[in-house]
């Protein structure tokens, strides 16, 4: 089995409700797509957003081409063999994260061509993952306005919702309150960065019943997770974007957090997590993983390690607006989401528009 081509493409897709988060305005979200043909003319796909880091570039000028003369049909050799030929260029960044989305299509090639799941390939049945649903998008949604989402979310089959930073602290406090005030599931919070401080973070979360409190700070911030966890009497989760290589081991070995964030499309995609079977297992602590439920629920089943959830947000919400347009289309594509991933990425201009409309949480699908 050889590779006939691997590429990436950057996909922009422009919000028609800008997303603030804090005093960051989110206009457009921008994605690098990548693709991976084998020699007998299977394709497969992954995406991730590129958070506008030269992830694309990485796939095109630096991966592509030693992958493919490496890659003899096996993703976790090939994987290994290039991460050694060349750790200084891929361990982190730009360069991990493009690695990490070319792993991801090749496993989803070899199974469309095995005509079987990833899942499946590796012996695996799919576990019964909590699934949470992201809300409150646009973080400009006044509390008065996040019960209905809640209702939602959870008829669509949510079993808890997770809410991002507002436009204020103060907002933000307010809207977790509303979400609270349902009392129709376990509500959590992603803080999205925006904290400077473990007691900025303590005056938005002190004294409310969350699931867990999820990326106060920037990264780096080992000290500051750790003074935050000790003050806490909910859970700590963070990880979200880190792009590199010591992650998670940086947050479990000093024992910053309660539940770590993983997300294959920056950490090395499923073929570093295979290599981590046995780390993340023997450490205990619970996973949940950031977006892109395609492959998280699979992954989830394929490796040992306790997952504490994955997540979805509806179309129209803007959070991850490719993922969201997958998910719309979900009943119209079953005959070609039986095999690999399970998922068909839209055919898109290099330049299109999200979906409009605010979010509209439709069934959470079943992979």
């Amino acid at each position: 089995m050889k590779l006939k081509s691997l590429r990436g493409r950057r996909v922009v897709l422009t919000l028609p409700d800008p997303v603030q988060l804090g005093n960051y305005v989110i206009k457009a979200r921008t994605y690098c797509v990548v693709t991976a043909e084998l020699d007998d003319g299977t394709i497969g796909t992954s995406f991730s957003l590129d958070r506008g880091a030269p992830v694309t570039e990485a796939v095109n000028n630096l991966i592509a081409k030693p992958y493919s003369e490496i890659f003899s049909g096996d993703p976790l050799v090939a994987w290994d063999t290039l991460l050694r030929q060349a750790s200084t260029s891929l361990s982190a960044g730009a360069a991990l994260k493009g690695f990490s989305l070319v792993d991801l299509a090749v496993h989803d090639a070899v199974a469309r061509s095995q005509e079987t799941t990833v899942a499946q390939r590796f012996r695996k049945a799919t576990k019964k993952i909590s699934t949470w649903a992201v809300i409150g998008y646009p973080p400009s949604r006044g509390p008065e306005e996040i019960a209905w989402e809640v209702q939602a979310a959870v008829d669509a089959g949510a079993e808890g919702v997770k809410l991002p930073v507002g436009a204020t602290p103060e907002l933000t406090r307010e809207r977790i309150i509303a979400a609270l005030d349902t009392k129709l599931c376990p509500v959590a919070t992603d803080l999205a960065w925006s904290c400077r401080t473990p007691a900025d973070a303590m005056k938005i979360v002190h004294g409310l019943d969350l699931a867990w409190v999820e990326d106060p700070f920037v990264q780096g911030s080992l000290a500051e997770l750790r003074q935050l966890r000790s003050l806490l009497s909910v859970p700590l989760a963070s990880g979200d974007e880190e792009t590199h290589l010591y992650h998670p081991q940086a947050f479990i070995d000093t024992e910053a957090v309660d539940i770590i964030r993983m997300d294959t499309t920056c950490q090395g995609g499923l073929s570093r997590l295979l290599h981590m079977n046995d780390y993340l297992t023997d450490s205990k602590v619970p996973i949940s993983w950031h977006v892109y439920d395609a492959w998280h629920s699979q992954i989830a089943s394929i490796i040992d390690a306790q997952t504490h959830s994955i997540e979805f947000s509806a179309p129209g919400a803007s959070v991850d607006p490719l993922a969201e347009m997958i998910f719309a289309n979900k009943l119209t594509t079953q005959s070609t989401d039986q095999h690999g991933w399970q998922f068909t990425v839209p055919q898109l201009a290099d330049e299109s528009v999200a979906l409009s409309g605010g979010p509209r949480w439709i069934p959470i699908p079943k992979f």
